[in-house]
């Protein structure tokens, strides 16, 4: 028997649902103080979350991406979060599911939503050809694109539909944008009200009314837009309003989902709280922010009060798990409200009272700046220390067998007449094939787990356990897996288990393979493996190298970079991005269309690196390999990584390989790449000149190198170049 863990054992799920400003706020205490015996984990669709009070600094160039937008998963590995990107569709409050995109569903035993609100696009039209500015992640993510466009017309005409707080700092924005960029821009702001910013004292409107004017911006009134079309905007009165783009800052609507899926929801479909952020129809689920709405004492759409509501819900979150009294929120009526001008300056009020200037956004800037510190310079995190119960090694690590038998039971499988497939009555071994007068190919593998999320860690396992037999030219016909989880209470542990065997159940279908059986089992960390099953006459070798033919690759080199970069906080969010898109991706499709063509020599680009598999199939060979590093695909932001020193923990055994290469004038940075270990990489293959020619016409498909034949006898039988 091992000896008892020194962290508690944690046996309920709480989970938040959009990365939002209280969201994030919340998980950046619960990293300083934990829940005990509470499991936390964010879902969000994106890997960056904006801060709405900085989106206008954006836009008019005064703040990068990196200065305005929180790194979701950076947060959440400081504060010791399980990270799900996906998209939630729905949420079953009986059985206590969250339904996502492309997923399983994620169980919880409390929830909390914080998801903002969605664009008002209702009018006719206004889906087709308007811009909404919320949700605002989507709306920095097209913010570039725009500024990229170079329309027909020199002096192109966008409208702001929208006289509210946000309609005033986006039009501004816009047009301080573009005079700095001494770009021309017509700019019209469009409301249906005949007063500016109603709401307001006088001050405030007449400093909003001389930004306007500065900027030549036309100021529509009276004008509700009934119909948007390509290059106009048409009015219930019958006035119309040629444009070229319309944004869109009018009142935003809920997402629908809460409400399909039985949530106590307002007039206008947001989530209906009562006055400690709780349902006001299900008591274990929380809702803040744009999404929510405070029945008994309603609050603007404001982000002051987004970030206000935090210490209230993270308050009466730790109340709810101790079943103990809630907390009633206490926010204010009358708040600061600070609008930008464009221009770096502000206006602003509180109390009635007006003020404005350049030391107003100096200000405000010094407020925003101050809030984004709390989630760049350095996130606190502290471990707890309480003993948890005692584990046994051995066969008595094993899963328990109704947790098995129940999660097998209802995972899809690929049926093959030849092959028994009922896992709740199996054999102690089991038949891998019945095809006779074959050669059977088995192979082996696995590693310890990278990520959380473990639907997609058992995706990510199976599509690089099959690439062996692929690198064969072998088509996978059955397989086996053994995994073994992190301790955790039975409760977590079947939830963990059952996205584990659907991420690889439907690889494995995916891949036309069967499941036929495995192990299970408990341990410190989390590792999976599995044994792949195939048959053929005629497989691909690895070392059959023909002068004349060329080298292919179909995916990018650089996920063991990454894998460390994220450990080390290193990455950007595209790289993350970037890294994650080739670790999901199949090698079946490349697979499919190497069995037509002539194949000389194959292997999979795994944990030896590009160079180290590339040895491998040129030894025992009369030939030599020109490779052309610059040809090499590389996932986004590898190289810099690397140029900083990042590097995979195995580099420095891989390194020496390099020993038995000529190297020409070719980076260190880029060599490293060369040499980096990746997960589920791409199949290197030698084929003729013909058929590569072909090949590389087919979309991630890089000619990376040439066959020659060997002039003289060396151990040196690549050349980097």
């Amino acid at each position: 028997m091992i000896q008892p863990q020194d962290t508690p054992m944690t046996e309920r799920d709480l989970v938040f649902i959009g990365g939002g400003h209280s969201h994030a706020l919340v998980l950046r205490m619960l990293a300083m103080k934990p829940i005990a015996g509470v499991r936390l984990t964010l879902v969000s669709d994106t890997l960056l979350t904006p801060y709405s009070g900085m989106l206008p600094g954006y836009l008019a160039g005064h703040y990068s991406v990196d200065e305005t937008h929180l790194d979701l998963t950076r947060l959440c590995q400081a504060a010791q979060v399980r990270f799900i990107h996906a998209r939630v569709t729905g949420i079953d409050l009986r059985a206590k599911q969250i339904k996502l995109a492309d997923q399983p569903p994620l169980s919880y035993d409390r929830v909390s939503i914080n998801t903002g609100s969605t664009p008002n696009l209702s009018v006719p039209g206004a889906r087709e050809f308007a811009i909404g500015v919320k949700p605002i992640s989507q709306l920095t993510h097209l913010w570039q694109d725009l500024l990229d466009q170079k329309g027909p017309d020199a002096h192109p005409h966008w409208a702001v539909v929208g006289g509210g707080p946000a309609g005033i700092e986006v039009v501004l924005a816009i047009a301080a944008r573009f005079v700095k960029d001494g770009r021309p821009l017509q700019l019209s702001l469009v409301q249906s009200g005949a007063t500016l910013l109603p709401g307001y004292g006088a001050a405030v409107q007449r400093a909003v009314a001389a930004a306007l004017k500065r900027y030549g911006i036309r100021w529509v009134t009276g004008f509700r837009v009934a119909q948007v079309t390509a290059d106009r905007l048409i009015a219930t009165d019958g006035q119309t309003l040629a444009v070229d783009k319309s944004l869109w800052c009018t009142p935003a609507t809920a997402p629908d989902w809460p409400g399909l899926a039985g949530l106590a929801v307002d007039a206008q479909g947001f989530i209906a709280v009562n006055a400690f952020l709780q349902s006001t129809s299900h008591a274990d689920l929380f809702a803040c922010g744009d999404v929510a709405s405070m029945v008994a004492s309603p609050r603007p759409k404001a982000g002051v009060f987004a970030v206000r509501s935090a210490p209230f819900l993270l308050k009466n979150l730790r109340a709810a798990f101790a079943q103990q009294r809630l907390t009633p929120i206490g926010l204010q009526r009358d708040f600061l409200s600070l609008i930008s001008l464009g221009d770096q300056r502000a206006v602003g009020q509180r109390g009635g009272i007006g003020f404005s200037g350049r030391w107003v956004w100096r200000w405000k800037d010094y407020i925003d700046r101050k809030f984004m510190a709390l989630f760049v310079a350095g996130l606190p995190g502290q471990a707890m220390t309480t003993t948890g119960p005692m584990h046994c090694a051995g066969c008595g690590s094993k899963v328990g067998p109704t947790l098995l038998a129940d999660t097998l039971r209802d995972l899809p499988l690929y049926h093959r007449a030849e092959l028994a497939d009922n896992l709740i009555q199996a054999e102690d071994a089991a038949v891998a094939l019945r095809i006779t007068g074959q050669p059977v190919w088995q192979s082996l593998d696995g590693f310890r787990a990278f990520t959380d999320d473990l639907y997609r860690l058992g995706v990510v396992a199976t599509h690089h356990a099959i690439n062996d037999l692929y690198a064969m030219g072998i088509a996978p016909t059955s397989a086996q897996v053994w995994a073994n989880l992190a301790f955790s209470h039975p409760r977590l542990l079947t939830r963990d288990f059952k996205r584990l065997m659907i991420g690889i159940s439907q690889t494995l279908i995916h891949h036309q393979t069967t499941l036929i059986g495995g192990h299970s089992s408990e341990g410190q960390e989390t590792h999976i493996a599995l044994v792949v099953n195939g048959a053929g006459s005629g497989p691909w070798p690895k070392s059959g190298l023909e002068a004349g033919d060329w080298l292919l690759l179909n995916k990018p080199l650089g996920s063991g970079i990454l894998l460390a970069a994220g450990q080390q906080n290193l990455a950007s969010t595209s790289s993350k991005a970037s890294l994650w898109q080739h670790l999901l991706a199949s090698n079946r499709d490349f697979f499919l269309r190497l069995l037509d063509q002539t194949v000389h020599a194959a292997t999979d680009v795994t944990g030896f690196g590009l160079i180290g598999h590339l040895l491998e199939m040129v030894q025992n060979t009369d030939c030599k390999v020109m490779l052309d590093s610059g040809a090499v695909p590389l996932m986004v932001g590898v190289q810099a990584l690397s140029e900083q020193g990042v590097r995979s923990s195995l580099w420095p055994q891989l390194q020496p390989l390099l020993n038995n290469c000529i190297l020409g004038r070719v980076e260190e940075s880029l060599l490293a790449c060369l040499l980096d270990p990746q997960t589920n990489g791409g199949l290197l293959v030698s084929v003729p000149a013909a058929t590569g020619a072909l090949l590389v016409q087919w979309h991630g498909v890089h000619k990376i190198g040439i066959v020659a034949t060997a002039v003289e006898a060396s151990d040196k039988k690549i050349e980097i170049v």
